[in-house]
């Protein structure tokens, strides 16, 4: 009886063939915080509060696992032909608009809230700003009431890398 049972056992397995390969799982969708992170090329910026859009400028910010960096140039300024040591007060005010930010961030949800670290202008170190943002594969949207005069505004981005 032992030996029947033992043969149809095998009998059994024989026939149902090879176990099935393991379905491969999809790749998880990567989260905003990771979306969020990369270089972006600022595309408009808009005050929403006036409907205004601003010139555009050279504009880029760098996202990090927990900090921003932004650096801006203006789009039209003259490539004068010495160190910016060399040059005089109206040679240095000539590239202008010109603007950096080194920022550390935390995320909740849709809001950034960031602390400027290190900028140009001393005045501005310290301070904190909730940041409302929308991001995708390929563009990010960041709206905040804007340091200098305190209207919202709203800045596109596309990805870089």
């Amino acid at each position: 009886m032992r030996t029947l049972l033992v043969s149809a056992l095998l009998l059994i397995a024989a026939c149902a063939g090879p176990a099935p390969e393991p379905v491969a799982e999809a790749p998880a969708e990567p989260t905003a915080h990771e979306q969020l992170q990369g270089l972006w090329h600022v595309l408009e910026i808009k005050n929403l509060d006036t409907g205004e859009v601003q010139p555009l400028n050279r504009e880029f910010h760098m996202y990090t696992a927990s900090h921003e960096m932004i650096i801006l140039a203006g789009s039209d300024r003259p490539k004068l032909e010495k160190s910016l040591s060399d040059m005089t007060v109206d040679e240095v005010m000539s590239q202008q608009p010109i603007g950096a930010g080194f920022y550390k961030y935390a995320m909740e949800g849709d809001k950034l809230t960031r602390t400027n670290v290190v900028a140009l202008s001393a005045h501005y170190e310290g301070q904190t700003f909730e940041t409302e943002f929308e991001v995708t594969a390929d563009r990010l949207i960041t709206r905040d009431r804007h340091s200098a005069d305190g209207q919202l505004r709203q800045w596109t981005m596309e990805r870089v890398e």
